[in-house]
């Protein structure tokens, strides 16, 4: 769960501020994606665990109003379920602390048991607030069975990604600050984006594709980069942009686009996300992705 304060701007070390307002909101980077995938029409089974706490049952209700399969849910007795503390200021960035609860105990034998579910799936989207471990191992499993992969690397760990996860994953969507953790690299234009993914590259990934806000997204590939342009929206909060990003990516895949016209779609969807307050409060459905296309 998400719990969003409000402020003008950022406190410094040490300083109390007066937030401005104040919101509880269903998060999570894996739920804020399987929450954006149902509006976008897709059928979406999310995997993974909870507490036994107020906002595990809330997370249920809100789940099923969604349309998104609990069917793999796990609820973890007398555990919290993942929190973010979240601050957004004036401009609409945001800082973020994550508190993982339940999310913690998500592991192997979880994926174990799991399989069935996982194999049936044409894409697996994947993200780092469940243990390295068994995303790699979740990946792994499904890379096996023929299921795209499609990795959020986020919260970016400063020493890296191992190699064996970055292998199974066929796409790999950092933003800009995320591919500058695992590279060292400052993407800052379409040549650092070049480099930045390169490295990724060389670490094992297969094809990269940096999220850059407005700016668009730029695709690293065997046979180059290219930059797909992003949308101009007047944001209200950025808070899970990628996340929408990444579901719209899996959306348009699983429609037939090719990887330019999915990354397009997927810059659309994001930026719809930034019009809202909240993570999947804001998801847009694929009504108002398309208007923004058209427009």
């Amino acid at each position: 769960m998400d719990l969003v304060a409000q402020v003008d701007r950022f406190p410094r070390p040490g300083e109390t501020r007066t937030g401005t307002a104040f919101g509880t909101y269903p998060g999570g980077k894996g739920a804020n994606q399987a929450v954006a995938l149902a509006r976008l029409g897709a059928r979406v089974l999310m995997a993974g665990k909870i507490g036994d706490d107020v906002f595990g049952s809330s997370y249920q209700r809100t789940f099923e109003a969604e349309g998104v399969d609990t069917t793999e849910i796990e609820v973890v007795p007398r555990t919290s379920t993942g929190v973010a503390v979240i601050e957004v200021d004036a401009a609409g960035e945001n800082h973020i602390v994550i508190v993982p609860g339940a999310n913690g105990l998500v592991d192997r034998g979880y994926v174990n048991a799991h399989l069935d579910a996982l194999a049936g799936a044409d894409y697996a989207l994947f993200q780092l607030e469940t243990p390295f471990d068994t995303v790699g191992y979740a990946m792994a499993q499904a890379t096996e069975r023929g299921v795209v992969t499609i990795l959020d690397p986020a919260p970016a760990p400063p020493d890296g990604l191992d190699r064996g996860l970055l292998e199974n994953a066929a796409y790999i969507t950092p933003n800009e600050s995320e591919a500058e953790t695992l590279t060292g690299i400052a993407v800052t234009d379409e040549d650092s984006a070049a480099h930045a993914g390169a490295r990724l590259r060389e670490l094992g990934a297969r094809t990269v594709i940096i999220k850059a806000g407005a700016g668009g997204a730029y695709i690293v590939e065997q046979a180059g980069t290219r930059v797909v342009a992003g949308f101009g929206v007047e944001v209200a909060d950025t808070t899970a942009a990628g996340d929408a990003f990444n579901a719209g990516l899996a959306a348009a895949l699983g429609d037939g686009l090719d990887l330019d016209m999915a990354v397009r779609f997927a810059n659309a969807v994001g930026a719809m996300a930034c019009t809202g307050m909240g993570a999947q409060s804001a998801m847009p459905n694929r009504a108002a992705v398309r208007e923004l296309l058209q427009d």
